[in-house]
């Protein structure tokens, strides 16, 4: 344990000195007296005929009896102090910032390896560099400082400096790096105290604040060196890395997993390809086996590749899967943090239910009942046609019953479907009894509020027309406004293609390649799939939709009409296609990328009701990404047994980060909100991490966040070596490394305490018998002389 700043511990101690307190000025002594007690000394035996060993012995005599007289006259006394000892004090600055957060690979420096190793417990590309700090000050540097009586005295800083006691309180969460700060703080700190050097340990990579060389010059104008310690490899940066794109958290059971990474690097020109490599892990998180692998040519910008994982060779009734996504490090490279990432995708072994509603017997309804009802281990469909004539066998799944009429009731709904599609239908035709078609839209409502999905696809006829004014508008991710749903004026003899929102980074629900370039050519290409004669135009999307995409040329008021949005209300979700064409696309394809939309589609719409299994619980992070000085939220919804909002106040979840560690939380009963439950919690570590709500023993519901460094903190994590070593320039310090620690010892070479008078008292020297014995010895040893020479 290393003591925070305080008072310095101060010690009580006397001296004894001899002051001379009538002594004339210096150059009265040197110039006036001195000289004449020579002569006269000298003058004394001039004239007498004696050997010249005897005069000068004899003068010698008469100038020391004559130098003890004076000494006499100018009053000798013995001052006797009593004093304050102040021990000296060394503060230090130890950077907390989450960039110490960093584990440095050192790889190709052994000198470094070697020094280095002693501080680190585990292996040294483990450790972080806060923890190699620590260790280093409590290990090396204090020892040290003990062995010089220098009291230490420490302070962690951030964006702030603050005085700690324990390991603890460091966390390397801090959101910015402000050196100026820091040392202005100090500098503030020491006054009072008898504060001889201040050390800075950090990575030096100041982010915000004020100037670190002004503090510095402030710090030399108090007389403080700054000797600073740089933390982390200080090797021209050569790093490769690698980010996660996009992954879904869930799929259903059978599916293969795509994935999209980008993969850069900093100091790699010259480096060639290398690989990114995809591995599935067991339930240890040992590599099992590699199902991707994709060449790649780190750069500045990255590059961004799309990995597939097959749905063969998983165990059947495995609920997740785990993956690494990784790139090799370089011989030399100076961070390995980043060079891998790990990540979950749940699998849901339940079908997802559908229940689909059509108006006509339109193209799209004809090849979308058989997509829905052909045998499929994910999918169970119930189909209704309302032009259907009584004694017509609704469509279904095998295994499923015929639906005799569109259920309405909000239970029925809840428990039997998670997708519901509206094609060009009525809503309030539904069924011939209008009290059912009132209940059939607030059930309607309550199924996505509770996490259902809902699809609209619009019609020549009555979608979205119909839907103007009613419930069932609140839900659609589109403005409906006057113009919505009127005939389509424009020419039906001309083919187009829609436009990606956003091709560079497709919505899972339009991604129908891994490949991006692929992707944009089947939606916008001649080449790719078929495109569409007709639409229903709707001027702009809500706020918070998401336009995934739109008409090549026709627009309104807000821009190009949307063709394809997607939404939430609240927790389930919405979907709005102004298309009737998708039929079209088996030409060429048959049903490759038919069924894909399609699936694309009902699978994303499910995810709200189909997070863990139990349609009862669903979880959620307040949002997928986190810095790691933020608090993370997760939000749950509970239903009881009937469906209805669950009044329990508190539900458990878990967590599991990045290191396996599982954390319990309880998530408290949000007052006048029945069923929502809401905690927030810190997380001490950066990484992909999984929550989840078990009863009786099992999973019901999971979310998966992320936890980052702060945006300020990781553009740029690398040491800064040249600003350390200018401040200890600046303020006559010294600059080492931590694997030089020791280098600091001639800097503090100990006995610098402070003394401080608190009282003396007076004693006179010369009034006592001994001064009055040396006189008469002098003077009886130069009279026996004289008398032995005769001159007596």
């Amino acid at each position: 344990m290393i003591a925070p700043l305080a008072a310095a511990a101060q010690e009580l101690g006397t001296s004894e000195s001899l002051r001379l307190l009538d002594l004339p000025a210096a150059w009265v002594v040197v110039l006036i007296i001195a000289p004449v007690a020579v002569l006269l000394a000298w003058l004394a035996y001039a004239r007498e005929s004696i050997p010249s060993v005897a005069r000068v012995a004899l003068s010698l005599l008469r100038l020391t009896a004559f130098g003890l007289l004076l000494v006499i006259l100018f009053r000798p006394v013995m001052v006797l102090r009593s004093e304050e000892v102040r021990p000296a004090e060394v503060l230090v600055l130890l950077d907390d910032s989450a960039s110490m957060g960093i584990a440095d690979g050192y790889l190709g420096d052994a000198a470094a390896r070697a020094a280095l190793a002693p501080f680190a417990d585990g292996r040294l590309e483990d450790t972080s560099r806060l923890e190699l700090a620590r260790r280093a000050l409590e290990r090396q540097l204090a020892p040290q400082l003990r062995e010089g009586e220098y009291e230490l005295r420490t302070l962690r800083f951030a964006e702030d400096a603050t005085p700690y006691e324990n390991a603890d309180e460091l966390t390397a969460r801090g959101r910015a790096t402000h050196v100026g700060d820091a040392l202005r703080r100090a500098l503030g700190n020491a006054r009072g105290h008898h504060v001889t050097d201040v050390i800075l340990v950090s990575d030096g990579r100041s982010n915000g604040g004020s100037s670190p060389l002004d503090a510095a010059r402030a710090a030399a104008a108090e007389g403080l060196p700054v000797h600073t310690v740089v933390v982390g490899d200080t090797r021209p940066e050569r790093n490769v890395f690698v980010e996660l794109g996009e992954a879904p958290s869930d799929v259903l059971e059978g599916d293969e997993i795509s994935i999209v990474v980008r993969v850069a690097g900093r100091g790699t020109e010259g480096l060639g390809a290398t690989r990114v490599m995809l591995e599935e892990l067991d339930a240890e998180g040992r590599v099992a086996r590699l199902v991707a692998e994709e060449p790649v040519t780190p750069s500045e910008t990255g590059e961004r590749v799309g990995l597939v994982a097959p749905a063969e060779g998983v165990r059947s009734g495995a609920t997740v899967r785990r993956f690494r996504v990784s790139v090799p490090p370089l011989e030399d490279e100076t961070l390995l943090d980043d060079n891998a990432l790990e990540f979950s995708v749940r699998i849901s072994p339940e079908k997802i239910r559908v229940l689909y509603v059509e108006g006509y017997p339109r193209w799209d309804y004809r090849y979308l009942k058989d997509l829905l009802k052909r045998q499929d281990q994910n999918l169970s469909a119930q189909i209704f046609l309302l032009s259907a004539t009584p004694d017509f066998q609704q469509e279904h799944s095998p295994g499923l019953a015929s639906l005799t009429e569109v259920p309405t009731d909000r239970k029925e709904l809840l428990e039997n479907y998670d997708v519901i599609i509206l094609g060009d239908v009525n809503p309030g035709a539904i069924s011939p009894d209008p009290a059912k078609c009132e209940e059939f839209q607030e059930s309607l409502v309550e199924f996505v509020t509770r996490g259902g999905g809902v699809l609209f696809q619009a019609g020549e006829y009555e979608n979205p027309r119909t839907y103007q004014g009613t419930k069932l508008e609140e839900l659609m991710p589109v403005v409906l406004d006057a113009q919505s749903g009127l005939p389509y004026q424009g020419d039906t003899t001309r083919e187009l293609r829609p436009t990606l929102e956003d091709p560079a980074a497709p919505h899972e629900v339009v991604r129908l390649h891994p490949d991006d370039a692929i992707n944009r050519v089947l939606w916008e290409e001649e080449r790719g799939l078929r495109g569409f004669y007709w639409y229903s135009p709707v001027n702009r999307a809500k706020p918070g939709s998401q336009v995934l995409l739109r008409h090549p040329s026709e627009s309104g008021p807000y821009g190009r009409h949307p063709l394809l949005v997607v939404g939430y209300y609240p927790s389930g979700r919405t979907m709005f296609l102004a298309l009737d064409s998708t039929w079209m696309w088996r030409y060429r394809y048959d049903e490759r990328y038919h069924g894909r939309f399609w699936r694309n589609a009902i699978r994303w719409l499910a995810l709200g009701r189909l997070r863990g299994g139990d349609r009862r619980f669903s979880l959620a992070s307040q949002r997928t990404s986190y810095g790691l000085d933020e608090r993370v939220g997760l939000e749950a919804r509970v239903l009881d047994e009937d469906y209805r909002p669950s009044d329990a106040p508190v539900v458990h979840a878990r967590t599991q980060g990045p290191d396996g560690d599982v954390q319990e939380h309880e998530l408290l009963l949000v007052p006048g909100r029945e069923g929502q439950y809401r905690a927030s919690f810190e997380v001490d570590r950066p990484g992909l991490y999984q929550a989840w709500i078990e009863e009786g023993g099992e999973r019901v519901a999971s979310a998966d966040f992320e936890v980052v460094l702060p945006s300020r903190e990781s553009a740029d994590p690398t040491p800064d070596p040249e600003l350390l070593a200018a401040v200890a320039k600046v303020s006559g310090g010294k600059a080492v490394s931590l694997a030089t620690l020791a280098d600091l010892r001639g800097e503090l070479p100990g006995g610098e305490e402070r003394r401080e008078p608190i009282a003396s008292t007076l004693e006179d020297a010369w009034d006592n018998g001994r001064t009055l014995l040396v006189v008469l010895l002098l003077l009886s040893v130069e009279w026996v002389l004289r008398k032995r020479l005769e001159l007596v």
